[in-house]
């Protein structure tokens, strides 16, 4: 007698989403963001963007913030699904805006780690050696 696998379990549909990149204005943080608002606006997905810009030349702390989802969406949203934190400061700051199992990407060369206990999943990119060793450099070249 065979036994019939169950089938998996049904997925549920996202209805809205919100992406917070933290970072600092001269990173690209802006450009990022505006080019997944871009690319969100070419679906079916509604798209409201929010942003922070540094009023020092210099640059400084930045984020850029992307709520897009199936329906309207009339605000930039009050809690991230998702952050992507570039710098200590940028994960330290932001992390308390991310909803309880919400994901966050963070720079692995910059940022350590704070284990806590709101079901956050973590995942570590090496963003800065990535980039640098992509444009023929090496990690150790870094400015």
């Amino acid at each position: 007698m065979s036994q019939t696998a169950s089938p998996p379990a049904a997925s549920s549909d996202l209805r809205n989403a919100v992406i917070r990149l933290a970072g600092n204005s001269q990173d690209g943080i802006q450009s990022v963001g505006a080019f997944l608002g871009q690319l969100a606006g070419t679906t079916a997905q509604e798209v409201m963007t929010y942003m922070t810009i540094p009023s020092t030349i210099s640059g400084g702390p930045s984020i850029f913030q992307v709520h897009l989802g199936s329906g309207e969406v009339l605000h930039p949203g009050d809690r991230a699904d998702t952050l992507v934190a570039f710098y200590q400061h940028s994960y330290d700051g932001h992390l308390d805006t991310l909803k309880d199992g919400g994901i966050c990407f963070y720079d692995s060369d910059n940022v350590e780690e704070l284990k806590d206990e709101r079901g956050i999943i973590h995942i570590g990119v090496p963003f800065t050696s990535a980039t640098i060793e992509a444009i023929g450099g090496s990690a150790k070249s870094r400015g």
